[in-house]
């Protein structure tokens, strides 16, 4: 879909094949608001917040400045803890979503799985407010506690014991922020920058992780290009993990991690 598609799409509250079953013909009012949509993606704005919203794992989700656009690769991630958890015998999970930006992985998760409730914690009240309204949009507001703070805080803080963990962190290197394109580096910062190697958060994540866990729970982060092999290295040394897997996105490239607190 282009991006002229997508910003019709919204203008005119219809789908693509509408476009093309039944080209329209746009008001003054129309065009100028696709002018100003175009002007916008042109000066490099993400097309996502210029229509406010995207969609993932099939579920639509509202976005602007301030939070980070859910991307396919991030579905992954979900699927695999979906998948997992799916493959259990239990009443009720319950998760601990770190960082959630938009709410994507805390609402799928919970849309997905019925016997499923969430935490999800965020330092952004902007992020928070759009993972809010996601939560009501998908009719998930009830199954999620949302709550403003810092992850390395609230991690050493909560005296819950959870299913599973899942995260998508922040994982660009420092160096590399200077050579995202365009639009990604109109995005938080905050959601993106990840010190030196980018592992900075996951050094955190994984053993607060394993302390947060259940017997048996779960933890499911993403990662970046290049990263596997140091967070499998992480993994062996803050044990006791088992069953750790990597998952590929659709580009064939290591995208996700899930591993069992065995304890």
């Amino acid at each position: 879909m282009t991006d002229d598609d997508l910003f019709l799409t919204a203008i005119l509250s219809c789908s693509r094949s509408d476009l093309y079953l039944h080209p329209p013909a746009l008001t003054a009012e129309q065009q100028m608001l696709l002018d100003q949509m175009r002007a916008r993606r042109a000066a490099g704005e993400p097309v996502q917040y210029i229509v406010g919203f995207t969609e993932f794992f099939g579920y639509r989700f509202e976005v602007g400045p301030g939070v980070l656009v859910p991307r396919p690769e991030t579905e992954v991630l979900a699927e695999a803890l979906v998948r997992e958890l799916k493959a259990r015998d239990r009443k009720e999970h319950f998760i601990l979503d770190i960082g959630t930006g938009s709410g994507c992985l805390a609402v799928t998760l919970v849309r997905e799985l019925p016997n499923c409730r969430a935490v999800a914690v965020d330092v952004s009240p902007v992020a928070l407010e759009y993972a809010r309204r996601n939560a009501a949009l998908n009719g998930v507001a009830d199954r999620i506690e949302f709550i403003e703070r810092d992850m390395f805080w609230f991690m050493d803080e909560t005296g819950h014991r959870f299913d599973a963990v899942i995260s998508n962190p922040p994982y660009i290197p420092t160096c590399a922020m200077a050579g995202l394109p365009a639009d990604v580096q109109k995005e938080p910062e905050l959601a993106l920058e990840a010190g030196p190697d980018g592992l900075h958060f996951y050094r955190f994540i994984v053993p607060s992780a394993r302390r947060a866990l259940k017997t048996g729970g779960v933890l499911a982060v993403e990662f970046g290009d290049g990263q596997a092999k140091e967070l499998q290295n992480l993994f062996a040394i803050t044990g006791p993990w088992d069953k750790i897997q990597t998952c590929h996105d659709n580009a064939g490239r290591p995208r996700v991690i899930t591993a069992r607190i065995s304890r």
